[in-house]
């Protein structure tokens, strides 16, 4: 019988402060100040409320987040696996790894962040507990400590039973959300029902791909069940406890978890990918499959969707949409960022299970502005990266989002020279989210949404535009973030800590947007295909889209199951895409092949003269004073970190999942390799 050794760690006595909205998750290494001469252990943990809490918040401090260092690819957001940004920086985790297609059950698990996967299976070597510190943090040790709380907390003498159980469901949920975060990534997991003693022996192994889900889900409704769990945070409390997890929460992550349960990937008539045809290798294919296809798992989804929005009603509706406070471009772009970027406060309660990203402020001033703080936060980290082109919106992106009365972008064949002879601004009368989402030209800004941009009143990112500097750069001077002639928007803004940091950010893992996309799959997929398109509706009537069905009729999407399902997936990466990593994980879960192979491009803009020529000079400047410009345009393939999977025949469906760490197979609990690594 094998020992556990680094898989369950022992007791990591770690800190952590849920603190009020206008401060951080701040979670570092010492549990507490303990007093002199007093050892801290699991008896000092819970023997005052005061120190059960922060047990608990320093695995607040472990959920994930796209946006913290520990889950940064060595500089890139997992977005960047996607079809819709690319990462540019020759540094960076994806064209070191991912892009060449280099990626081994090695190289992902070393010390070496230029070679670390998309997710961590192991903590490293020396790395902190907190991912918002940099960790790569296993999801054993936010599993070991939720188990402790929950085992142990009815020790403590100075809590009354209700937030007892208030805090065993937050526990409950949060050790769900982290299996949730594995099992996206690799399957079947080794299953830990308790706490483990050190030393003490682990036998089970390896699980099915089926008991997973089903182990999780037993979680999330350990969480439901308790009477204590709250379903919001009250108004009054907001201000302190803005990102606590709710039974609103737990409902909200099991039709998460259902809606990935049920998706092709494992939810299939065939394993996604073949072991070698022997006995164990058969055995095996259970930890990456469900063994069958079963439709009515979408039943399982559809359940959650349903009661979690019955509870909504029964509680006052308190998740609500952000609504726009006037019908026009500002307005609507005002409420999606109020919807994805912001906290929840007392007057918008949007975000039902979200992070907070430590964001470091500086208070240095030089010369009247102040100074980016270049800590490993938010502030620093991220918006360091992405000013190097970390992650860059593709031209499938800007494709993705449609036109301003809802109808699907309708410029497909108007790329190269010459076929655009009417100098159509592609760009005018969009989606307001696609403003909102990537950096294109853009004669002025509603002034609800930004009085400039870096000091510009309108964006000229064309061909030697101002804020262009050479031909082979189309960005702003001395950065790569904008050579395709995009840049990101969403979350960065203007890229100025001024702007970026106007409100504290809260990172929604799962936000009331998505739980009407969700119900809209789940609806399309058990054939109420009038139901998913009123979901599709509340999200898209938010930015002021007209009904989808009737905007794009060709599509016949009343009938055709197929069409709505790619809508919704183009809705989901409108409306959530770069979020949670979501665009990733459902072209994995939906197998999306075509979606991974699919070369990607750039944009390059060309602003046309009067007589409808090409201005390739030094500088093609528009002037406020003269009618705004016609264009051309070429999208050239990626050819900075081209993929390998854009190489015919190169592709495999290994790449669904991530291989599992070869040192933690080696130690032979009884974990085995997913199929092609």
């Amino acid at each position: 019988m094998k020992k556990i050794t680094n898989y369950i760690l022992a007791l990591g006595m770690a800190s952590g402060i849920l603190t009020a909205c206008v401060d951080d998750i701040n979670v570092g290494n010492a549990f507490l100040e303990k007093s002199p001469g007093v050892d801290v252990n699991i008896d000092t943990v819970f023997s005052k409320a005061e120190y059960t809490r922060n047990f608990l918040w320093s695995a607040y401090g472990q959920l994930y987040c796209t946006y913290t260092q520990g889950n940064m690819m060595n500089g890139a957001p997992i977005d960047v696996l996607s079809d819709s940004y690319h990462c540019y920086v020759g540094w960076g985790g994806p064209i070191q790894s991912y892009y060449p297609g280099s990626l081994t059950e090695n190289a992902q698990d070393t010390d070496d962040g230029n070679f670390q996967g998309k997710f961590s299976y192991s903590t490293k070597t020396g790395s902190s507990d907190d991912a918002n510190a940099g960790g790569r943090v296993s999801i054993y040790e936010t599993v070991r400590k939720c188990w402790q709380l929950i085992e142990n907390i009815d020790r403590v003498p100075d809590m009354t039973d209700d937030e007892k159980s208030r805090l065993r469901g937050e526990a409950y949920t949060i050790m769900a959300s982290r299996y949730y975060d594995a099992f996206r990534n690799f399957g079947g997991l080794c299953l830990v029902d308790k706490a483990y003693a050190v030393g003490e022996g682990y036998t089970q192994g390896r699980s099915t791909a089926w008991q997973t889900v089903q182990f999780i889900d037993s979680l999330i409704q350990c969480a439901i069940k308790e009477p204590g769990y709250i379903w919001n945070v009250p108004n009054a409390d907001i201000g302190q406890w803005s990102g606590r997890l709710t039974k609103a929460s737990a409902y909200a992550l099991g039709a998460k978890v259902w809606m990935f349960a049920a998706s092709p990937l494992f939810n299939n008539s065939e394993p996604y990918m073949r072991y070698d045809k022997t006995p164990t290798g058969l055995e095996n294919e259970l930890h990456v499959w469900f063994g069958k296809e079963d439709p009515t798992l979408w039943n399982r989804c559809l359940q959650y969707c349903d009661e979690f929005f019955s509870q909504n009603a029964a509680n006052g509706n308190y998740y609500q949409l952000i609504q726009p406070e006037t019908q026009d471009e500002g307005g609507y772009r005002m409420a999606y960022r109020r919807a994805y970027r912001y906290r929840n406060n007392e007057s918008r309660h949007e975000k039902i299970f979200d992070v907070h990203p430590t964001q470091y402020l500086s208070d240095a001033v030089v010369n009247g502005q102040r100074q980016n703080s270049w800590g490993w936060g938010w502030a620093g980290f991220a918006l360091d990266c992405y000013r190097q082109g970390g992650a860059v919106p593709t031209n499938e992106l800007q494709e993705c989002f449609g036109m301003a009365d809802g109808t699907n972008f309708p410029y497909a064949d108007i790329y190269g020279a010459g076929k655009n002879p009417n100098g159509i601004d592609m760009f005018a009368d969009r989606d307001p989210r696609l403003y909102e989402t990537m950096v294109v030209p853009r004669r002025s800004f509603p002034s609800a949404v930004v009085g400039d941009y870096n000091g510009f009143t309108y964006i000229d990112t064309w061909y030697h535009g101002g804020m262009t500097s050479s031909p082979d750069q189309f960005g702003v001077e001395g950065s790569d973030d904008v050579r395709s002639g995009y840049r990101k928007f969403k979350w960065m803004l203007d890229y100025s800590n001024d702007k970026m940091n106007d409100e504290y950010i809260g990172v929604a893992y799962i936000r009331l947007a998505e739980m009407y996309l969700i119900r809209a799959e789940a609806r399309a997929e058990t054939g109420n295909m009038s139901g998913a398109l009123d979901d599709l509706d509340v999200v898209r009537s938010r930015v002021g889209l007209g009904r989808i069905e009737k905007m794009n009729p060709s599509l016949n999407l009343t009938t055709n199951k197929e069409n709505l399902i790619n809508e919704i997936l183009r809705e989901r990466n409108c409306e959530i895409g770069a979020e949670c990593g979501d665009r990733v994980y459902d072209m994995i879960r939906r197998m999306r092949q075509d979606l991974f192979c699919k070369p990607l491009h750039e944009i390059v803009i060309y602003r046309l003269d009067d007589s409808g020529q090409r201005m390739t000079g030094d500088k093609t400047n528009w002037d406020a004073s003269t009618p705004w410009p016609k264009f051309e345009y070429e999208k050239p393939q990626i050819s900075i970190g081209a993929r390998r999977w854009w190489t015919p025949g190169y592709w495999t469906n290994k790449w669904y999942l991530d291989p599992v760490s070869r040192v933690e197979i080696q130690k032979g609990y009884g974990l085995t390799q997913n199929p092609g690594w």
